[in-house]
């Protein structure tokens, strides 16, 4: 098996596998997903409950699908997607002063400052990134569904 190979197949699992933690907690408790969504002050409601309902579901089928290949381009690019805006509302909320509760992991949230949230999605979005480029790389015909 090639470096790119094993590379590949870790970068899968590391990503599928914080997204199905962190959807499976946050699935777990929607109420305290939706307070820590409102200590960020960007949603009224009913938006930061709809978010609140449907972010981790969306998270755990797109784990899934980053694991099992089914949907796989899609699934990359909504995660990725996903951390890009975590980076952007994080540093938001960093430059404006907030003491907020990411809510990323549910009530068992690690304690981490916003540089280290911040360095954690990065790389997150980096291994998403390097997942898609290796996708479209390969020259593989993406076939709609």
């Amino acid at each position: 098996m090639s470096y790119s190979r094993v590379l590949e197949w870790i970068f899968r699992l590391v990503l599928a596998g914080v997204f199905l933690v962190a959807g499976y907690e946050k699935a777990r408790d929607p109420i305290q997903f939706l307070l820590d969504i409102r200590s960020f002050h960007l949603l009224p409601d009913p938006y930061a409950g709809l978010l609140a309902l449907g972010l981790p579901w969306l998270e755990l089928f797109c784990a899934a699908g980053v694991v099992l290949k089914r949907l796989y381009v899609g699934s990359l690019a909504i995660l990725s997607a996903s951390l890009a805006g975590f980076i952007v509302v994080i540093a938001w909320s960093w430059h404006r002063g907030l003491d907020i509760s990411c809510g990323c992991f549910g009530k068992t949230d690690l304690e981490l400052g916003y540089l280290q949230h911040l360095v954690l999605n990065a790389t997150l979005l980096g291994m998403g990134l390097w997942l898609l480029w290796r996708e479209f790389r390969s020259g593989r015909e993406i076939k709609p569904a």
